[in-house]
């Protein structure tokens, strides 16, 4: 698909937080076994405009409690019928999360044994908003800031 069929537009780093700011649920992205995985969460946007972090709640015994390294959290929002979107990956180091009492309680969906915190702190962040043109298909490309 060529740019003629779609509009897209790079969304400026302080946008990108505003959206994960509005909302609540995304996917993480760890490595597992050498294999990239994605896994549903609820999450927190915390810290200050200089050092951002988000913030999860997750069991002991899960994949991810289990991980601590590079990361990223994607979350977005598909319109599939006016074939309108955006999409905002934040990157960064995942790790455990001790005895912060002013990290926000991502109040995750599931709630029983999810006394489990870690946060991401973000070193990168990106978004693009794109509608395609009907009757046409959709392409994105990123590039970090």
């Amino acid at each position: 698909m060529t740019d003629q069929h779609m509009y897209r537009w790079v969304v400026p780093a302080w946008e990108c937080y505003r959206l994960l700011h509005q909302h609540r649920v995304g996917r993480l992205a760890i490595v597992e076994g050498g294999y990239p995985i994605s896994i549903p969460v609820s999450y927190r946007l915390s810290g200050t405009p200089a050092e951002q972090r988000i913030v999860f709640r997750t069991a002991p015994t899960t994949t991810i409690a289990q991980y601590e390294g590079r990361a990223s959290l994607e979350v977005d929002d598909i319109n599939e019928q006016t074939k309108s979107a955006w999409s905002v990956i934040a990157r960064g180091a995942l790790h455990r999360l001790f005895g912060d009492s002013t990290a926000p309680d991502p109040q995750p969906w599931l709630v029983e044994g999810r006394d489990h915190w870690l946060a991401l702190d973000v070193m990168a962040v990106s978004g693009r908003r794109f509608v395609g043109l009907p009757g046409e298909g959709s392409a994105i490309q990123w590039r970090f800031e």
